[in-house]
């Protein structure tokens, strides 16, 4: 949707001007689409004035002097500033620029004045613009700059600059495309355009709950927007309001059923309430009806199959029929391997795409417990792109349940070492050197663990039962005590706690931890046997044999299934 925008008529000098700062509010800060021009030259818009007195040789013009083509330039503004928006309209970036010099050489070549000030406000400005078009974004930054310096509230070159930053990409640029945005609305709150950038660069920068209300006031005053609306609905969907999510997503297709990020968001939509299957669809479709933004783009919608990919997995971790998890781990392989066919595998710049769909196929076949493929799989993955942590964690499980150890506390090592926020891979070099009998090394691999996440539930409970393998019962008993205060309804982590106190003697507080195992899970065999015993050694043989036939029942049921 192009959004007629209206500018603050700050420099009322003259009738003229006033005409074509309205011209140009409508036309560059429209915000349209812009394809790269032909390659016509900018003219120059000086030349040296005549020898006085020389007359015009045989065939030639008489030679104008500078003021005279200054004064031409400078009556001809409007008509120039014209020919620049429409220039810019039809995607001719090359007859834009040419324009658009013409006005900022003249606001230059001015004696310092408002209208003088204004005309080089509209030049830089549309000449940013035109270099946008024609892909040229650190020149386009230098016009904006140059905006800038002159009123840094200049609504149409925040738009402008705005709008190229999101374009782009990049957590960083569309950072500061909100400020643009911020600042622009500030200027002009009534300005449409600004709204919705302000709306559009909020999402981006997950804002979603501060993005809704922008984004509904550029709905109710064009709501056949359905970019405006799939926005709105991932604000909704970031913010855990699903059926708003979903209407506003519904509307968006319901306008445009042709755009592939609306069935993406309604793909996002559906994973945050764990629908798999749901999400695997919609994620099929938006694959169907990818576009890429630059027509030259050969590559397939990676992001989306590879999520496809992903979303498979955890759609077979759900299943419970052997079989349909099998077909859901393949699916995800065959996903991966739609990426790989379609890749030059000759094109450098394609390495990091191969490694994220090779990454991607190694987990399906992980998965399907084909562990030495797997290897394979991540290995060459991690040729491609060396500082893959996550190849190197996932190579390192594999080698971990083949019993090659050394290889897998290599790989958990290389992961900590690349990404030292991540808990995981230590915990697993910890549970290495545990199943070696290391249990002094699987402690200092636990302490990087919580080192790198003081809240990481499994690194206290593991470090846990290495202290109690080594016999420091009170040490075990605090980091249970730590896994209890994070996860308060984890009944594991009461009964390690209960075995812990047994070990030191402390029947009551054992009684008393197996009893909030039971409490969370009544169906817990372990903990009745351990407070049956545990009654036994306070003198309650009652309640002790009452709690051993619980026991004895549970787990005659537990064996019979």
């Amino acid at each position: 949707m192009r959004f007629a925008l209206s500018l603050r008529r700050r420099f009322l000098v003259c009738f003229a001007l006033s005409v074509a700062l309205s011209v140009f509010a409508h036309g560059i800060a429209r915000g349209q689409e812009e394809t790269p021009a032909s390659d016509a030259t900018t003219t120059d818009t000086a030349t040296e004035p005549a020898t006085e007195g020389a007359a015009p040789a045989d065939g030639e013009q008489p030679q104008r002097t500078a003021q005279e083509i200054f004064q031409e330039i400078y009556d001809k503004r409007n008509e120039i500033l014209k020919q620049g928006q429409e220039a810019l309209r039809s995607g001719d970036n090359q007859t834009a620029l040419q324009a658009f010099d013409q006005l900022a050489r003249l606001g230059e070549q001015m004696q310092f004045s408002q209208e003088a000030n204004q005309l080089r406000l509209i030049g830089y400005t549309g000449r940013g613009q035109a270099l946008v078009g024609m892909k040229e974004y650190d020149a386009a930054l230098e016009e904006f700059k140059l905006v800038a310096d002159l009123d840094e509230n200049f609504v149409p070159a925040l738009l402008a600059r705005g709008r190229m930053l999101l374009d782009i990409g990049g957590s960083d640029n569309a950072a500061t495309a909100l400020s643009d945005f911020q600042k622009a609305v500030k200027a002009d709150r009534g300005n449409l355009g600004a709204q919705f950038g302000y709306g559009k660069a909020l999402v981006l920068t997950g804002n979603y709950q501060a993005a809704i209300g922008p984004l509904t006031r550029v709905i109710e005053a064009v709501p056949d927007n359905a970019e405006a609306y799939r926005l709105r609905g991932t604000g909704y969907s970031g913010t855990f309001k699903y059926n708003e999510a979903l209407a506003d997503l519904n509307k968006s297709l319901e306008l445009n059923s042709d755009d592939y990020e609306t069935y993406y968001a309604l793909a996002a939509l559906a994973l945050r309430n764990e629908d798999f299957q749901e999400g695997a669809d919609q994620l099929g479709k938006a694959i169907e009806h990818y576009k890429p933004k630059n027509p030259d783009d050969k590559l397939p919608f990676v992001q989306g199959i590879l999520t496809r990919s992903n979303v498979f997995v955890e759609l077979g971790k759900t299943m419970k029929e052997e079989a349909a998890k099998k077909a859901a781990y393949q699916a995800a392989i065959d996903e991966a391997e739609k990426v790989l066919a379609q890749v030059d595998k000759k094109n450098p710049y394609t390495a990091g795409v191969r490694a994220a769909a090779l990454y991607a196929r190694g987990i399906g076949e992980r998965m399907l417990g084909q562990l030495r493929k797997a290897v394979h799989t991540f290995s060459e993955a991690i040729e491609l792109s060396p500082d893959m942590a996550e190849a190197y964690y996932r190579r390192g499980i594999c080698h971990h349940y083949l019993g090659e150890d050394k290889s897998a506390l290599a790989d958990f090592v290389e992961s900590a070492n690349i990404n030292f926020e991540d808990p995981r891979a230590n915990l697993w070099e910890g549970f290495t050197h545990a199943k070696m009998g290391n249990f002094h090394e699987a402690l200092r691999a636990y302490g990087n663990a919580i080192a790198a996440s003081d809240r990481y539930t499994p690194a206290f409970l593991n470090r846990g039962l290495a202290y109690m393998a080594l016999g420091e019962y009170e040490k075990a008993l605090a980091d249970f005590n730590d896994a209890v205060r994070l996860e308060p309804t984890n009944p594991d982590y009461y009964f390690k706690r209960g075995l812990a106190y047994e070990q030191l003697g402390n029947f009551q507080k054992a009684a008393e931890s197996f009893t909030s195992a039971i409490e969370f899970n009544n169906a817990h065999a372990a903990a009745y046997r351990h407070l049956a015993d545990a009654m036994q050694r306070l003198g309650n043989t009652d309640l002790a044999n009452q709690y051993r036939q619980k026991a004895s029942e549970l787990e005659s049921k537990q064996n019979a299934k």
